[in-house]
């Protein structure tokens, strides 16, 4: 006789093979059943397959009462001395006919989610009704706005995403106004304390944005060793990176002072500008960041690079958000970046666990378990904007034998030390080779700018090094603007609004990190990657200071390729990373599976 609940169980099995969603209980499910093959089953598990397989989680944050039967279980899971009459649940993975299958928390300040049931029977309202109705008359804030401006329909669908849920990730490309969604958004909320982190160079504009709709006198922008907060309070990432722990006197007394405040003044929402700038974990303005972000409760997140270079940059934001796939370091680095792990032995004699973390894997798979928190639109498919035009610009450098030299000492460099390639060292080793193209290639980048400004554009230059700055701004003296890391706040700003204004000013040279991010060069039509970085967004950030709102005219932006150099192979590598951050965060999902880290491929290449 057929036994059909076998029947059932193998047809349960089937499906959840072929799972790519992102439901924490089937992708456990799933890791077993990879790891042991084919696995037992109960009817109960399978009817759960068979509902749940096509249903996307539910992000809620939603405090709930729980029957006795769970506190009883709690109470003995956690060691409480009580029973806890109500759990916090912060994702809905999917439901039974009797009860929701929820990942949540006890009490505030735990440290992982687990999973467990709750009956429905116990609940008074409806659990997945959770999207916040939000009805905004945005015809005001355009008759409030000093510049005059509209509000364009992608930024009212924005303003209504981050008001929706506390945790939010708004990735929209650079250009589209994430700046202005999330000041208008802020002024809906109705929260009494805000707080701005942002770039350095970015809080004048900030102070402008938000005095287009607030008062002067309720805005305030932080400065090195000086607290004065009001309902709108703006510090950079700068003065962050300088903070030790709060029990930590080594640093300026008076920023120690700023950074308890921060942690204790009880912001309402935090808005965090080029929020990719915390990406590593072990930087010191992201732990400050992190600890600053715990105590409160609104964190909305600006990037148009969420993901950098690779998917272990993501971990941090969405660790910022709660989001549950953050529960585990080791276990995101195992499956998202094809993390692998190895023993280093230290003087001592002991050993440390060495984690590569430098790869990507299953990314549709991350993109489906984000893709709830995070915004991301694309400025062709909202915004009616002239074209942006990509694309090298090949050109043969004057001493190639000159260039050669320095190769080759780099080459009999790195082959004596005999060490692993894509090291610390090596990549610093490698700066002398770049170093050298941006110098030489300032001449083809100068003879492009000056055919750009005989018809009349203006231009932006980007260089990553000293060198090639100081000879680019040399070359083009009074008609030049600068902007790098050496200069103040105001400086830069008076920088930005000469080319923006003034007529006569027809180039502006930046440092691609302090001058790619952040600020608006709208002037300009034409844009020269003079040398290139080994991280995509920074190039992506830097092209969209001229292509955003307000551009007029088409932007063409050029990368001066040396033939015959390293340049060639790095901008190959450049397109690949470009479609890991697509897959990830993008509509378009590509198979791949990058194995080796994309840096020794590059140099692999040439040895």
């Amino acid at each position: 006789m057929l036994d059909i609940s076998k029947l059932k169980n193998r047809k349960a099995l089937v499906k959840l093979e072929d799972y790519n969603g992102n439901n924490e209980y089937l992708i456990s499910l799933k890791t077993r059943m990879e790891k042991e093959g084919s696995f037992f089953i109960s009817p109960s598990v399978a009817e759960y397959i068979e509902l749940n397989f096509d249903r996307e989680p539910l992000e809620i944050n939603k405090v709930i009462e729980i029957n006795e039967f769970l506190g009883k279980q709690l109470q003995t899971k956690f060691e409480l001395n009580h029973i806890p009459e109500k759990v916090m649940v912060e994702w809905v993975l999917g439901e039974t006919e009797k009860s929701y299958h929820v990942k949540g928390k006890v009490f505030k300040n735990q440290k992982y989610s687990p999973l467990f049931y709750v009956s429905k029977s116990q609940i008074s309202e409806n659990l997945l009704d959770v999207e916040m109705d939000v009805d905004i008359d945005f015809d005001e804030y355009q008759k409030m706005d000093k510049r005059g401006w509209r509000v364009f329909p992608h930024q009212e669908s924005g303003i209504k995403f981050l008001l929706s849920k506390n945790n939010r990730i708004l990735g929209d490309d650079m250009g589209l106004g994430k700046t202005l969604m999330s000041t208008i958004a802020s002024i809906e909320s109705g929260v009494e304390k805000i707080l701005v982190v942002c770039p350095a160079n970015a809080k004048i504009n900030w102070f402008r944005e938000l005095n287009a709709y607030i008062p002067e006198e309720d805005i305030s922008i932080i400065k090195s060793g000086h607290w004065n907060p009001k309902k709108y309070t703006i510090i950079n990432y700068d003065i962050l990176k300088n903070f030790h722990t709060i029990t930590d006197g080594r640093k300026n007394y008076k920023d120690h002072e700023i950074h308890r405040h921060l942690v204790e003044e009880g912001f309402d929402l935090v808005i965090m500008d080029e929020a990719h700038m915390v990406k590593n974990p072990k930087a010191n303005r992201t732990k400050i960041m992190n600890q600053i972000t715990e105590k409160i409760k609104r964190r909305w997140l600006l990037t148009g690079t969420p993901i950098a270079n690779r998917p272990m940059d993501f971990f941090n934001l969405l660790n910022i958000c709660d989001s549950p796939v953050t529960s585990s370091w080791k276990q995101f680095a195992f499956r998202y970046c094809d993390g692998k792990k190895f023993k280093k032995k230290l003087k001592s004699g002991a050993y440390r666990d060495i984690w590569i973390t430098d790869g990507a894997s299953n990314l549709e798979e991350l993109h489906n378990r984000t893709k709830n928190l995070i915004l991301r639109r694309k400025k062709e498919d909202h915004l009616d904007l002239p074209p942006k035009i990509v694309a090298p610009y090949y050109v043969e450098i004057d001493d190639m034998n000159q260039y050669h030299r320095v190769f080759d000492e780099y080459l009999e460099w790195a082959k004596s030390e005999g060490k692993r390639l894509g090291t610390g060292r090596h990549m610093v080793e490698l700066i002398v080779l770049r170093k050298y193209l941006a110098l030489e290639k300032t001449k083809q980048t100068i003879e492009l700018a000056e055919q750009a400004i005989e018809n009349g554009q203006k231009v932006i230059i980007f260089t990553n090094f000293t060198h090639s700055f100081d000879a680019l701004m040399d070359h083009f003296g009074k008609i030049a603007v600068g902007h790098n890391g050496k200069m103040n706040s105001t400086s830069k700003q008076n920088s930005i609004d000469r080319f923006q204004e003034d007529d006569n000013v027809r180039v502006f040279v930046g440092n691609l990190i302090s001058a790619g991010t952040a600020i608006t060069l709208t002037k300009a039509e034409t844009v020269i990657m003079n040398d290139l970085d080994f991280v995509p967004s920074n190039h992506a950030q830097a092209e969209d200071r001229a292509h955003r709102i307000g551009s007029t005219s088409t932007t063409n932006v050029y990368y001066p390729i040396a033939v015959g150099t390293i340049d060639e192979m790095i901008y190959k590598i450049l397109e690949k990373k470009r479609k890991i951050i697509d897959t990830v965060i993008g509509d378009e999902h590509v198979s791949m599976d990058i194995e080796t880290d994309l840096f020794k491929e590059m140099l692999n290449g040439y040895f």
